[in-house]
């Protein structure tokens, strides 16, 4: 263990990057299953794994540079199996091993137990020593413990100050100052450019200037020249070389921040950046058939489309279309969105509930993809004023609240069943945690069902925990899932017929109005009560009319989209970040 620790920290400046569709006609590479620990174990061999990403550059190299080349491949072939991971297709194993990078390299023992953990590309030179240095000395490496213990389950509706002030000094510490961005790494944060702007919404001066310096930067170097696409991360500190990687959770977070700011600003700039990450979903990312594709990666192979399907990718691009409908009213993309959506209750769900991640999947199910389609079936209930997708959200939510939380501590595991059975401590995934509180957070607002609140406060208990915050700095995440716990949404309804133009109107207006924690519903008395019957809306004699409301009390009724953002800017609260 001491001269691989050794190895390790020579290393320790190689580069966290991001995996490839590979060549296997020579067999080399074998499957992630029970089977092949079990082989490992009767030829005394260990299982050497690299997890890799489609969109990848440096999983490319490393496949034609590392993995191809004969005296690493001498070492490897009488003590290792190699395993090959498409981290996009599992998302257990990936999300176990994240902090690694793609490609991650990760070699076992035959019985399970983690011995080295390498992180991004390693080229012959530096790889080699540490396959013989396993061989002669094959004790585990110590790594530290990123978090804490975990604590009992507790109902927890925000941080302490005291948690709060330590992220939120986190965040203003990693401002680039000189080029502009959060770190060095200039990373597309979906959760960070939906804080910065809510806080520029709350008249937080700072974070205005500075998100939208971030988004005009990004409009003119990430949003990809040829593609429309938004790549997922620049290399360079002043923004000058985009990776040209693809995934399909950057084109979520571009969207929804650029539709977001179109309707706060009005700037023309984040209008056509909306617009050409748009294009891209509806005239490359969207399959013939339904669903979506899961990325796009043109750096390094140039592999182009993963025509692959997966519901996660697919819920993603219907947040991102969602957004953008809102904010734009253009309503091709709320019928994508609502087509994605069908196409994944047809192909990707289970008989018992909830979703698979694929057509076969060779683990789970997974948090992920179905905390994803509870998030965009509410969402497309709030876009459309349907009720179908009400339903179908809580269909899904049920089936996420009876699958994947841990009963000791309120957390959601990532995977219904171990990814081996060498592995069976289960995983809880913060984002994905984030986005479980959220979403049971938003639907308790519009189902009126406190045990839909119960689980986003265990959730919250889990967040505001020593795994989650002692394990990480960077959490704009769990600052807008303690916000949305601590303010009830703001609330407009609608009330009136729905082939009346003059109710859809309105209804756009509301759906216009740019904040995330907002419960928008639309209230034609010809299909009985709303789900969350908490306002007895009077009958107004002039026809369609809207209602901002609180718990408390209701706004007058307005008649002309136009008086609608006034009306709720009137409901706004004072909020404590």
């Amino acid at each position: 263990m001491i001269r691989i620790l050794a190895l390790l920290l020579s290393l320790s400046f190689a580069t966290t990057v991001h995996a490839a569709p590979i060549d296997n006609e020579d067999g080399f590479w074998s499957e992630w299953s029970d089977a092949t620990f079990a082989r490992a174990a009767h030829e005394k061999k260990f299982v050497i794994m690299s997890l890799q990403s489609w969109w990848c550059r440096w999983c490319h190299v490393m496949n034609r540079e590392t993995w191809a080349n004969p005296e690493v491949r001498g070492i490897l072939k009488d003590k290792f199996i190699p395993v090959y991971v498409d981290q996009d297709s599992r998302p257990d194993i990936s999300q176990r091993y994240e902090r690694w990078g793609w490609p991650a390299t990760i070699i076992f023992a035959s019985d399970g137990t983690e011995i080295v953990k390498l992180r991004g590309f390693y080229s012959p030179q530096f790889f080699n020593p540490i396959l013989t240095a396993t061989i002669e000395d094959p004790s585990p490496v110590t790594y530290p413990d990123a978090g804490g213990a975990e604590r009992e389950r507790t109902l927890a509706t925000g941080l302490t100050d005291a948690q709060r002030g330590e992220i939120l000094a986190f965040i203003d510490q990693a401002w680039d100052d000189q080029n502009g961005g959060w770190s060095k790494s200039k990373f597309v944060d979906g959760s960070m450019l939906v804080w910065a702007l809510q806080r520029a919404r709350q008249g937080d001066a700072k974070n205005e200037a500075r998100i939208r310096k971030v988004l005009t930067l990004m409009a003119s170097t990430m949003v990809d020249k040829t593609t429309g696409a938004m790549n997922q991360v620049n290399l360079k500190p002043d923004w000058s070389e985009p990776a040209r990687e693809f995934p399909m959770f950057a084109q979520e977070a571009g969207l929804i921040a650029y539709s977001r700011t179109w309707s706060m600003y009005g700037d023309p700039t984040y209008r056509q950046a909306a617009d050409r990450i748009y294009g891209f979903l509806k005239n490359t990312m969207a399959a013939p058939g339904g669903g979506f594709y899961a990325s796009l990666g043109m750096s390094e192979g140039e592999p182009g489309v993963d025509k692959r399907q997966y519901a996660r990718e697919t819920a993603q691009a219907i947040a991102g279309l969602l957004a953008y409908y809102d904010a734009t009213g253009v309503a091709d993309a709320r019928d994508l969105a609502a087509g994605a959506a069908r196409w994944v209750l047809a192909n990707r769900a289970m008989p018992g509930g909830g979703f698979r991640h694929a057509q076969q999947d060779k683990g789970g199910p997974y948090l992920a993809d179905n905390v994803e389609m509870a998030k965009v079936l509410l969402a497309l209930h709030r876009s459309t004023g349907e009720r179908e997708w009400l339903a179908q959200a809580q269909v899904t939510a049920d089936f996420v609240a009876r699958t994947f939380i841990d009963p000791a501590t309120g957390g959601f595991v990532a995977s219904a069943s171990p990814d081996a059975q060498q592995l069976t401590k289960p995983i809880k995934q913060r984002e994905d945690n984030v986005t479980a509180v959220r979403m049971f957070s938003l639907l308790s607002s519009y189902t009126g069902e406190n045990r839909y609140r119960e689980i986003a406060e265990a959730g919250m208990g889990y967040l505001t925990s020593p795994p989650i915050l002692d394990a990480f700095g960077f959490l704009p995440d769990v600052l807008l899932a303690e916000d949305e716990l601590r303010n009830e949404p703001v609330h407009v309804t609608i009330v009136g017929a729905k082939d009346d133009p003059r109710s859809a109107a309105l209804y756009r207006a509301a759906l216009a109005y740019p904040l995330a924690n907002k419960r928008a519903e639309w209230w034609d008395k010809r299909e009985g009560k709303l789900a969350n019957a908490d306002v007895d809306y009077p009958d107004y004699p002039d026809g369609p009319a809207a209602f901002a409301c609180t718990s408390n009390f209701c706004s007058y009724p307005v008649t002309k989209p136009a008086e609608i953002p006034a009306q709720l800017d009137g409901l706004k609260r004072a909020r404590k970040l």
